[in-house]
């Protein structure tokens, strides 16, 4: 370059020496008188000329520099918007799907808390009205009783009248039993017939009220069972009801930090505008994605479609948790080959259709792109909060478990008490039963005290 900038200097100080003497000749030539004056006047135009030279070829030097110098500024300038506004919009996409994921996590949980407080209300009005059942249950329950007790009272005391007066008629038997005939001992063996049979039957009375007094016991004790159980239920019911609360709490919680996130978007947002404005008014991505679809109108060659399809695949390899880093440099290797680059989307995005669930693939987003994004602590702030979101659902699923349980034990507990009910029932039936037998054999009883009247009276009246 030294050598090729001398022969340039050189050829120019020729050409400037020719017109200068040629011009110098044509004008001044005249003015001078003496040939000595001459040829100094030569050598300083000379000298003036060479030096002029030099510094115009240093000022071309110097402007092909700041030329350089400013090219690549240019360029360092664009690389850095460039990925500053590929930050943004990565940002905006995790905000996106972090927004809609708290979302329909919200909305899982406010239908879960309804769905509890539906549940919790029913159970509430069905231990309301096992209450009044048990409560009529009782007070009926105890007026049976009492009039059973009552019975039983009335047919013991007439048990001892009969017996009373049937030891009147043996001893008055046996004080007339020189005067008896034949027919009254045959009466008279009858009537005893008749008295065993009446004992017997008043013995199966007797140990059918013990079989319907142990019955009573036992729903008694059934009763106080079921009212443990229900007041074991009652305070199961309190619980679950303060568990609601906390829930409510937490869900209350969970929406001031979903707020507390979006602002922290929002001064992300923010800070991206303030980079923006730093930029010195030069195009946003919007104008460059607009510039870049003019230019597919106008006809992209087949090595930006390339380019652009590998850096598609870039953006989505972070997502598929399976591929690893040789795959990458796979992709980076045959960035060259358009149907290969075809074929490694439609693979990434079979993995990404056969992921588990989006909650995964977000956390893997979260995880490998929180580095590049320039905001290292907002992003592990993010996902500290989706880990704390995904227990605090884990929780209220379990809770709605348990009240499901509950809610089981609380039917059974029906169960149980519509069971006794109905024995209550079978009991009251069996008692009435018992109580029209208790009646036919006091008709019985009665008649048979009205013949040995009659049998007395007839024997008197033979005897006078």
């Amino acid at each position: 370059m030294d050598r090729l900038d001398e022969w340039s200097f050189k050829s120019k100080k020729m050409d400037l020496q020719e017109d200068f003497y040629f011009d110098y000749g044509a004008e001044e030539m005249t003015g001078y008188q003496d040939p000595n004056e001459l040829v100094a006047a030569l050598k300083q135009k000379e000298e003036e000329v060479i030096l002029a030279a030099q510094l115009g070829n240093a000022l071309l030097l110097e402007n092909r520099q700041l030329k350089e110098k400013s090219d690549k500024l240019h360029e360092q300038y664009a690389d850095k918007l460039e990925e500053l506004e590929q930050g943004r919009h990565e940002l905006r996409l995790k905000l996106e799907g972090s927004q809609s994921q708290w979302e329909s996590q919200v909305l899982d949980l406010e239908r879960d808390v309804r769905e509890l407080r539906a549940q919790v209300e029913r159970l509430t009005r069905a231990l309301s009205k096992a209450e009044r059942d048990k409560s009529r249950a009782q007070v009926e329950h105890s007026e049976h009783t009492q009039r059973l007790r009552e019975q039983l009272d009335t047919a013991m005391e007439v048990e001892r009248a009969m017996s009373g007066e049937l030891q009147a008629l043996k001893q008055e038997l046996q004080q007339k039993g020189s005067h008896n005939r034949p027919q009254d001992e045959e009466l008279i063996s009858a009537m005893r017939e008749q008295v065993l049979r009446i004992t017997q039957k008043e013995q199966l009375l007797e140990e059918r009220l013990e079989s319907v007094c142990t019955e009573n016991t036992e729903l008694r004790t059934s009763l106080a069972s079921l009212h443990t159980r229900l007041a074991l239920h009652d305070q199961l019911n309190q619980q679950h009801s303060q568990q609601l609360a906390e829930a409510w709490q937490e869900v209350e919680a969970a929406r001031g930090r979903s707020q507390q996130l979006q602002v922290q978007v929002e001064e992300l947002q923010e800070e991206v505008s303030l980079q923006e404005g730093r930029s010195h008014g030069d195009a946003s991505l919007l104008s460059e994605l607009e510039s870049s679809l003019e230019t597919a109108g106008l006809g992209v060659s087949k090595e930006e479609i390339t380019q652009e399809m590998g850096s598609i695949l870039q953006l989505l390899l972070p997502l598929t948790q399976e591929l690893n880093s040789s795959e990458r440099s796979e992709v980076v290797d045959q960035q060259e080959d358009l149907q290969a680059m075809l074929h490694q989307l439609k693979g990434v995005a079979q993995t990404l259709a056969q992921a588990s669930s989006p909650q995964e693939l977000n956390r893997a987003f979260v995880d490998r792109t929180g580095d590049q994004c320039g905001n290292p602590s907002a992003a592990q702030e993010l996902r500290d909060q989706n880990v704390q979101l995904q227990l605090e659902n884990a929780e209220l699923k379990q809770k709605l478990q348990g009240v499901q349980e509950q809610a089981e034990v609380v039917q059974q507990a029906i169960r149980d008490r519509d069971e006794a009910i109905a024995k209550k029932n079978l009991m009251e039936a069996e008692l009435v039963r018992s109580k029209n037998d208790m009646m036919s054999l006091n008709n019985q009883l009665l008649e048979a005290i009205q013949r040995k009247l009659e049998l007395s009276q007839e024997l008197e009246a033979w005897q006078f």
